[in-house]
């Protein structure tokens, strides 16, 4: 019994990302990266957190004992090393067997009806959600990763059982590092997420006398990289009206890095208003929650109860869990 998790090949030439980052500056083209992105040769010029979520599960079914291995169509690494993770193997998509266990994100659902064995539908993307493939079937497994993705997921797929399963959060490349070891008033932000919410929310803050907030926007970075810039910032400016599995907030819990701004209509799951981070959805809430996390014992608070909420994630916990069952429940069914 082996699994099969279907990734993208990855382009990681600078060529292919001018043209990426192109594309993505047209009006018309935006809320749409991953179709934009992603052709029917399955490759992408960035590495969405989708793609690293299965890629993740991936090695913690294998540290549970699995036989599994990543797919891509040319079945090669492409990626590199990703921060401590310790990549699968890899096969051709051509070369999975019928007996294959395939898990397979959102985008590329499309391609669970070529597979006669077992498929796990990953569905993490409220944008991504599509009825192309024969999910009725009994040996097609729908998963989904928040309550917000789950009454979608119901809505789209009437009557077959879907079960919220645990992102992986990488504890290894973001390690937790206190308020009071960080860059004073530095606070990071994704400017390929909301710029606009970005740039009102800095405006309304200097309107409000906010002189402690320092914007740096971070775009483009390996995840080893971007691993290394998050034990800087105190916090981090959630700006997307949209989100699929939501790893930049959980990241940034895991380090200590306090996030303030949009929960995504909930899809940001792990947000707790004043708990484990600062929801403000609108520019004005946010430039008042920044004003607010100037006190230094708010910030500490919010940190530490993040990260205690948020290691639930960390591949040893309950991810673990997750794939000694499913593995248990498979040897069960022969």
């Amino acid at each position: 019994m082996r699994y099969v998790f279907l990734i993208p090949d990855y382009l990681a030439g600078a060529i292919q990302r001018k043209l990426f980052r192109f594309a993505k500056s047209i009006p018309v083209f935006k809320g749409s990266l991953h179709r934009i992105a992603t052709n029917q040769n399955l490759r992408v010029v960035v590495a969405f957190g989708g793609t690293l979520n299965l890629m993740r599960h991936c090695q913690v079914a294998r540290e549970q004992g699995a036989d599994a291995v990543l797919a891509t169509v040319s079945g090669q690494n492409n990626y590199g090393s990703l921060g401590a993770i310790k990549l699968a193997p890899f096969i051709k998509w051509s070369e999975r067997r019928p007996s294959d266990i395939c898990v397979l994100t959102d985008i590329y659902t499309r391609f669970i009806d070529s597979h006669q064995g077992p498929s796990i539908a990953y569905l993490q993307n409220p944008e991504l959600i599509a009825r192309n493939f024969g999910y009725k079937r009994e040996n097609v497994t729908l998963w989904t990763d928040s309550p917000f993705m789950l009454e979608r997921c119901r809505e789209a797929y009437p009557g077959k059982p879907i079960e919220i399963v645990p992102n992986v959060v990488d504890c290894h490349t973001f390690p937790f590092v206190r308020q009071s070891d960080r860059e004073p008033g530095l606070l990071f932000a994704f400017p390929r997420k909301g710029p606009e919410f970005i740039a009102q929310t800095m405006r309304r803050y200097q309107e409000l006398g906010g002189r402690y907030w320092k914007l740096e926007k971070i775009d483009g970075l390996a995840i080893g990289e971007l691993g290394k810039e998050f034990k800087r910032p105190q916090a981090f400016l959630a700006s997307g009206d949209v989100e699929g599995c939501a790893l930049p907030p959980q990241e940034s819990m895991a380090s200590g890095v306090v996030v303030v701004g949009k929960d995504a209509r909930g899809a940001n799951f792990s947000m707790r208003h004043r708990e484990t981070a600062m929801i403000a959805n609108t520019p004005e809430d946010a430039a008042a929650a920044l004003r607010e996390l100037e006190e230094e014992a708010l910030r500490e608070k919010i940190s530490m109860n993040a990260h205690r909420f948020i290691e639930r994630y960390f591949p040893e916990n309950e991810p673990a869990a997750l794939w000694r069952r499913i593995i248990a429940q498979h040897m069960t069914c022969g």
